[in-house]
């Protein structure tokens, strides 16, 4: 019995260490194709000219205010694509931050399991997230990008690990696939955009069901219906989206995270780039104007929690005095 269950076991290794090496064999492939489909489609040609200045006669027969919906979009989609090349891929990760090197060690890739969790809590999309609740953006614009950032904080808080611990998260990742696809994978297990929208559409539409056989009032359940159709209910997937983007496994915190304080040098290290994220999320994705309304609010939104603290840690003596008085009073 021994015996077959090293064999089976020798075997699963076998055939993931073949399919580790596949894919990192097309992904070296598709990218140097890609790189010389990019080069390609650099060079300027006339039918390009001739497309452009047909575009240019068709934003000029645009009215106003419609002329004005279309230079907006092309300056989010300008931003966007600016702010992917930064923060969107494992391979833009590795160019933003090919400079830093890891506090404690002299290796880039040598972080251990628990300053690979704090990076990758470190790179979340936090910032995309403040961009909506102080109210400059909304979660259509925001959740593809936070839905990218994610995975790209992943992968790369995983290659900055030691090897050991890549091999088991490769390995987690095949038992994922397995367990919910039924099959090997050569890819993540992270889920698709189509994927993780239907998931979390799905899930707003049962919550909504609850709210529903709850609510006896059949007006209000009607107006539940008819959201679901309109946009409201896509913009409720997209910020759910969002703000799922930003939250992390809590029983994979408990066991990587210790509650001791962090080294000071490691803080510092993982502050900076926060800050970084922060800065550039306003810089690239807001204009000047909004950029400075994003200052403002965020200080506004600072100022509003101290005071909301302070009133609790009032309200807290208070009880505690009165508490205080009852007992003597006994």
């Amino acid at each position: 019995m021994v015996i077959m269950t090293r064999s089976i076991l020798k075997r699963f290794l076998l055939l993931l260490i073949i399919t580790v090496a596949a894919s990192s064999f097309k992904l070296s492939s598709s990218d140097s194709s890609s790189a010389d489909r990019t080069t390609s489609l650099g060079e300027s040609s006339p039918s390009s000219k001739q497309g452009d200045d047909v575009k240019e006669r068709q934003k000029q027969s645009l009215g106003r205010r419609e002329r004005k919906n279309l230079e907006k979009k092309q300056e989010y989609d300008r931003r966007r694509k600016e702010w992917e090349e930064r923060y969107g891929s494992l391979q833009a990760l590795q160019t933003t931050f090919q400079d830093i090197d890891t506090p404690t060690n002299s290796k880039k890739n040598n972080l251990s399991p628990e300053e690979t969790r704090r990076l990758y809590h470190s790179l979340l999309p936090r910032s995309l997230l403040g961009l909506y609740e102080i109210g400059l953006m909304n979660p259509e614009e925001l959740a593809p990008l936070a839905y990218k950032a994610r995975i790209a904080a992943k992968q790369y808080a995983r290659s900055r690990c030691v090897w050991t611990a890549r091999f088991a998260t490769t390995i987690f990742d095949q038992y994922r696939n397995v367990r919910d696809k039924k099959r090997f994978s050569s890819s993540s297990s992270s889920m698709t955009w189509d994927e993780i929208y239907k998931k979390y559409e799905a899930q707003i539409m049962k919550e909504d069901s609850l709210k529903k056989d709850e609510n006896k009032n059949k007006k209000e359940a009607s107006k539940n219906n008819n959201n679901k159709k309109g946009e409201d209910f896509a913009m409720r997937v997209y910020l759910r989206i969002l703000e799922r983007s930003c939250v992390t496994n809590q029983a994979v915190d408990r066991l990587f995270l210790k509650d001791d304080e962090e080294d000071k040098d490691s803080s510092d290290y993982l502050v900076g780039i926060a800050s970084q994220l922060e800065n550039d999320v306003r810089s690239i994705l807001l204009g000047p104007k909004d950029s400075a309304k994003a200052i403002n609010r965020k200080r506004q939104l600072l100022k509003q929690r101290s005071k909301a603290d302070m009133k609790e840690e009032k309200k807290k003596l208070r009880n505690m005095k009165l508490e205080r008085k009852a007992r003597k009073k006994k």
